[in-house]
């Protein structure tokens, strides 16, 4: 094979990235916006020694499970990968994207456990509560924009249909009124304002808004000032970035300019503080589910010692609490754990400690003091668990482990550890960002 060959492929199975993948003399091929059970006519791209990246050139066979996208931007954007797909096959398909993983990089047998079906949503658009903009100049017009797939260029957009609708028509006014106020953004010489990140409590329908800027010079505090007086948002935010070469978006500096502190948003019965840099789970709804999931696998019966170990701001260990005998979190990020505290004080739940610092040295000083633990959380970011607390599991089990992830596949290669000494019961995956080829999942162990 070499590049702009042509051949026929036939599609069997869904990659992680949402690309559909077939095999030509046992070399994968991966194409974008194909589906399992396509027969296409490809070109081959790119190269490399195990796989091969085509672009399609004709379908010979359309799948049944094929729709159109019906975001404009869609071919363009890259931010959702698999909207040309219907919401019940992507439910399946994502399901094996799961079972691929384990059996890609475990020694296990999916067969052997119970994998339940994917929790999906039947409304998979309007989800997202927060939206993070590229601030931008176009025909003389600020303007959002997002980042062009595969590349660091931008592009103007209206909306994004997986956001908020409040987010799109808060993120409008805002645009209008800087256009009105004659802000300077980029490619203007001398600009302040970079991001415009929108938050929205699904519940409480609260709103916050956070300008991004390389200094608050008296043009953002104009556009402030404006934005408070017209009411656009409830709480709002300037943060301080002054580096510009930083992929990061925030600063270190961030400044509360008026209206609530904060906002509030509700997970059943809880209620959550929520700031401009805060980590808040973005799918308030599957949130719901998800940590329903936790509950249920830890199967508390008010006896329970819970340990959460990275517990960010508190969110799953309050929500379990109620079931629990005392629940302990763990995080590293100091300000997540005061976040936490507050979070538990303004639930006013009593049976839940945070403390800041890594699991495996604050452990050892808890089980000095006679604290033992019955259930162990872990929700580790998307590198998964790390080999440091893995070895720390495996030497100091807990007799039922509940872990929740967001990347399949560091999912199973911690599993694969993990089995030396826990049984998986079952693992329940869940669609926590609809039109993307993202899934989570709560996986429920307990020792051998």
């Amino acid at each position: 094979m070499k590049e702009q060959d042509k051949f026929i492929l036939d599609i069997k199975r869904l990659g992680i990235n949402g690309e559909g993948i077939g095999f030509y003399n046992k070399l994968a091929v991966f194409v974008k916006n194909a589906i399992p059970g396509e027969g296409i006519d490809v070109e081959v791209t790119k190269l490399y020694p195990k796989m091969a990246i085509a672009k399609p050139i004709s379908w010979k066979k359309t799948s049944p499970h094929r729709q159109n996208p019906i975001c404009p931007y869609y071919e363009k954007c890259g931010a959702c990968q698999v909207m040309h797909i219907s919401n019940d096959y992507t439910k399946v398909l994502k399901r094996e994207l799961l079972i691929e993983a384990i059996k890609r990089y475990t020694k296990l047998n999916p067969k052997q456990f119970e994998i339940r079906e994917l929790v999906n949503m039947a409304e998979p658009l309007n989800y997202r509560n927060k939206s993070t903009s590229v601030i931008r100049k176009y025909s003389g017009l600020l303007t959002l924009t997002m980042i062009e797939e595969g590349s660091n260029l931008t592009f103007p957009i209206d909306k994004c249909l997986v956001l908020d609708p409040k987010i799109n028509e808060i993120n409008e006014k805002i645009i209008k009124l800087a256009n009105e106020e004659q802000i300077k953004a980029y490619p203007d010489e001398k600009y302040s304002l970079r991001y415009l990140i929108t938050r929205v409590a699904k519940f409480t329908r609260e709103s916050l808004v956070c300008l991004v800027v390389y200094k608050y010079d008296d043009e953002i505090k104009r556009l402030a000032n404006k934005i408070l007086a017209s009411k656009i948002c409830d709480s709002l935010y300037i943060n301080i970035n002054h580096d510009s070469k930083t992929h990061e978006i925030f600063g270190e500096e961030s400044i509360y300019v008026g209206g609530k502190e904060s906002i509030c948003e509700q997970l059943g019965k809880y209620k959550f503080n929520i700031y401009p840099t805060t980590f808040f789970q973005l799918n308030t709804l599957q949130t719901i589910n998800l940590y329903d999931s936790v509950k249920k696998a830890c199967k508390l019966t008010h006896r329970e010692v819970v340990l959460d170990a990275f517990c960010g701001v508190g969110t799953i260990g309050i929500y379990i609490s109620n079931l629990a005998k005392e629940v302990y979190g763990i995080e590293f990020n100091k300000e997540s754990v005061e976040a936490a505290k507050v979070n538990a004080k303004i639930n006013k739940v009593k049976n839940i400690n945070f403390y800041q610092g890594n699991v495996t040295k604050l452990l050892p000083e808890l089980n000095k003091k006679g604290i033992s633990f019955d259930v162990c959380i872990v929700d580790p970011p998307r590198t998964g668990l790390g080999e440091e607390v893995i070895n720390f599991i495996l030497k100091n089990p807990i007799k039922r482990l509940v872990y929740v992830s967001c990347n399949m596949s560091t999912l199973a290669k911690d599993l694969n550890l993990l089995s030396q000494i826990y049984k998986i019961n079952y693992i329940e995956p869940f669609d926590m960002f609809p039109q993307t080829s993202a899934v989570e999942a709560v996986v429920a162990m307990t020792l051998k």
